[in-house]
């Protein structure tokens, strides 16, 4: 018997139907899939932007640092930012990063003195931006080189544990804690002399004391890492930090006490 064309064809229309709605939800779901593959792409390249960005901040705080130019330091940082230098105590907001770098590290002057070395070299980064790419982390070193001529020479180490925030598309520097490793002499180095951290300058007052008492060299102190273990995913602590630190091997003060703008005694050098 000879099938009607009528049936041939609402069977194909059914067969059709059958496919296409078997189709349907495979194309949604490809799509779907591929749209995913696309944002967690754009999240990765823009996590890599944001990486680039903060480490450029942190490279171009170092060189402005290195001259001593103050309000070029001091634009990198958001308006509530928190900055402890050292063993100089806290200072906060916009004014407070002025004062500390301008008042306790320049003594009132922007720009580096004829015959002055005020090198801070920022290495060995290791940023972290958080998964809503508002906020970052950052642990920096800086191998720090102070002097004037045929005056004196320092040599300095020590880590940066930052935190930064991003306003209005633009990375600023939001907590910046630099961690004294050491301050020694040029003429002795670290293998002979060893100087204590700084302290508070009197007249560039910090708005709290110094949060984190520690050993400088020959002593020694482990800032905790912001950071997991890249491998076994462990959380570092402080209780880790002292538990690898020592306690009391810092140099005792000596002598005249430090003058604005230079990490040495005044009787080192001529007077600002």
């Amino acid at each position: 018997m000879t099938e009607s064309p009528y049936l041939t064809g609402a069977r194909a229309l059914a067969i059709a139907a059958v496919l296409g709605a078997v189709a349907l939800p495979s194309a949604v779901l490809a799509q779907g899939a591929a749209e995913r593959q696309l944002a967690a792409l754009e999240a990765s390249v823009q996590r890599m932007e944001d990486r680039a960005a903060i480490e450029n901040l942190t490279r171009a705080y170092g060189y402005y640092v290195d001259k001593q130019l103050w309000d070029e330091v001091t634009d990198l940082f958001s308006d509530k930012a928190r900055v402890e230098i050292a063993g100089r105590g806290v200072y906060r907001n916009k004014a407070g990063v002025r004062r500390l770098f301008l008042d306790s590290m320049g003594g009132g002057k922007i720009g580096l003195s004829p015959g002055g070395l005020f090198n801070h070299m920022i290495l060995q980064g290791v940023v972290n931006v958080a998964p809503d790419g508002r906020t970052a982390k950052g642990r920096w070193r800086a191998f720090v080189q102070i002097g004037q001529h045929d005056m004196f020479g320092i040599w300095s180490e020590g880590t940066y544990e930052n935190e930064y925030v991003k306003e209005g598309g633009v990375w600023k520097i939001s907590d910046m804690h630099f961690y004294a490793t050491f301050y020694a002499p040029y003429e002795q180095g670290w293998a002979k002399g060893a100087r204590p951290n700084n302290g508070p300058t009197m007249n560039a007052p910090p708005d709290a004391p110094q949060s984190v008492e520690y050993d400088v060299y020959p002593g020694h102190y482990v800032p905790p890492f912001h950071y997991k273990n890249p491998v076994t995913g462990r959380v570092w602590t402080e209780a880790d930090s002292r538990k690898y630190s020592t306690t009391g091997m810092s140099p005792a003060p000596a002598g005249p006490p430090i003058q604005p703008g230079a990490e040495t005694p005044v009787a080192d050098k001529p007077a600002q």
